[in-house]
């Protein structure tokens, strides 16, 4: 005897049809998914690009700001200048370059640049540069006796050692 009835595994024209739709209805969802990832992935990309491009362009003109300080003190340095030429007076053209020297050290402090203390001060290699060495009866050895051009230092980080002169100690 057989059975004629359809079994699980026999599909029926209205179950294939019901598969084949439902195989085409996830192969546009796929392709729509795929779309929208290559989109998302072009709109990264597009992103990385701008904020690459913003970076190199704040970096390149970060010092701006300090730069227009800077010239304002440039101003004050050139009248000095013209002031000097004409001056019959030193004690004017002096007080003239006092004025634009605290002006100048006024934007520095601004911008948290500061000068390093050296005179008098143990001997620290992580900021000061001895350029030479002398003996002094008045210092121990190892300690800066004259500063010979001043170091800076900005946020704690040396910009410019100060170039000193050490004691030797007596000798």
């Amino acid at each position: 005897m057989s059975d004629t009835r359809p079994t699980d595994l026999d599909e029926s024209p209205e179950s294939e049809n019901a598969a084949g739709d439902e195989v085409s209805t996830l192969k546009k969802e796929l392709e729509e998914h795929r779309e929208r990832n290559l989109r998302l992935n072009a709109e990264m990309q597009n992103q990385r690009v701008r904020f690459q491009r913003e970076k190199e362009e704040s970096l390149r003109y970060a010092e701006a700001a300090f730069a227009k300080e800077l010239l304002v003190v440039l101003d004050g340095l050139e009248r000095a200048r013209e002031a000097a030429a004409t001056a019959m007076e030193v004690q004017s053209v002096a007080t003239g370059i006092g004025l634009v020297y605290d002006q100048f050290m006024k934007v520095l402090a601004d911008h948290k640049i500061e000068p390093i203390v050296a005179e008098g001060r143990p001997f620290n290699p992580d900021v000061h540069e001895a350029v030479m060495q002398m003996p002094s009866i008045d210092q121990p050895a190892g300690t800066v006796l004259q500063q010979l051009a001043r170091g800076y230092q900005m946020h704690g980080r040396v910009l410019r050692p100060a170039k000193v002169i050490v004691s030797k100690g007596a000798e």
